[in-house]
Formats: C-alpha cells, structure tokens, sequence
C-alpha cells in the first residue's frame, strides 16, 4: 500500500509541468473544490497558519483577474491567452501579521525577530502551498501554471476579492433572522453597515 502511494506522488512530481498556455473547451472539468483546503495542510514557520487560498472559478471574474494581471503584456509577446482561459485561478494569499504577532508570543521570545528574517517564512510557506496546488491539479489530470505578484494590480486584486467574499458574506447573512420588533430583520442589515464602514462608500455602493 505505502509503495503504491510513493510511486503515485513520484509520477506526480515527474509529470508535473508549468503550462501557459491553455485552450477554450467545453469539456467537463474534474471537480477541484477539494484543493483549496487540501493545499494549506503544509508546515508553516511557529505554525503561525498565516496562509489562505482562494478559488475563482466564475469565467467574469477570471477574465479580470486577467486583466489585473496585465495577460495583456503576454499576448503582445506572441504567447496565447493563459490565464482568461484557465477553468480556476486560485489565489494564494499571505497573512504576515499573522507571523509577526506569533513571534512575539513567549516560546518564541528567544529567537530571531519576525521582522529580522533574512528570508521572510510567510514567503517560504507560501512556495509549499503553492507546489501543493499544483500537485493536486496535476492530480486531476490538468495542468497549470503560476504566476507572481510583482506583474499585477494588486490594489484592484483586491478590491475585487473585497466583492467577492462581501458577496458570500452578505448571501449568508440574508438567511439569519434577528427578532426584532416591530419588523423583523436579518444578519444582512449590519453586514451592509460594516462593509460601508469599513470599506467606505464607493467600495460598497460598488459592491452592493
């Protein structure tokens, strides 16, 4: 059984290929909803836990995400359409306050400062989940790529994160009812009040 499992994860490492450049089709796709929660069980430094995944699979917000990756300056060096073609994009995020605050507990007190680290870990944790990505999607018998940050928008990125999972969030918060008298509320109502505080108006009026 062990052996079996050895040669599956050592045809995965040897098939593994970074692609760019995919094609349209309507062929069914593997279901890829397991690879979120499966590429964050990695070891992270202090196990500070500061790595998230998002998974983008609505084609509209993939072709911005393109954009905001200037897939534009790809194409104009003769390459094809890479990531407006991809079936998801998911976005590896890095939560580095998460490490600065788990350094400062007093088990760590005595070793090297968060802020010191010649190479920060939250970058090293980032590169083990992302490999794992990539293994779980060669897993399915697709291929992908990957792709820094240093050539995108990030401000726009986020933004449109921002509407996506205020989106979710607001979805959810309908469905909680508060008993309020005279007329009965949901969650929603102070959700919409949050966003607009926290984001300020014009993100929430975009976003609503």
């Amino acid at each position: 059984m062990m052996r079996n499992e050895n040669k599956h994860l050592k045809e995965l490492l040897l098939n593994r290929r970074v692609v760019r450049n995919y094609l349209e089709t309507n062929e069914e796709f593997p279901n890829l909803s397991d690879i979120p929660k499966l590429t964050i069980k990695i070891p992270t430094a202090g196990f500070s836990r500061g790595i998230e995944i998002i998974s983008v699979e609505n084609k509209q917000n993939i072709k911005k995400l393109a954009i905001y990756a200037n897939e534009e300056s790809y194409l104009k060096k003769g390459y094809g359409k890479w990531l407006s073609n991809s079936k998801a994009i998911f976005l590896i995020l890095i939560n580095e306050q998460a490490y600065h605050e788990r350094y400062k507990e007093l088990d760590k007190q005595n070793q090297t400062s968060s802020s010191n680290w010649s190479v920060p870990y939250w970058y090293v944790d980032a590169g083990a989940a992302m490999m794992n990505c990539m293994l779980l999607v060669e897993e399915t018998g697709l291929k992908s790529g990957f792709l820094g940050s240093h050539n995108m928008e990030i401000q726009k990125i986020k933004s449109l994160l921002v509407i996506f999972l205020g989106s979710i969030v607001l979805a959810i918060s309908a469905k909680i009812k508060i008993p309020f008298y005279p007329v009965p509320m949901t969650m929603q109502t102070f959700v919409v009040l949050f966003l607009g505080i926290s984001f300020g108006y014009k993100l929430s009026l975009i976003h609503i």
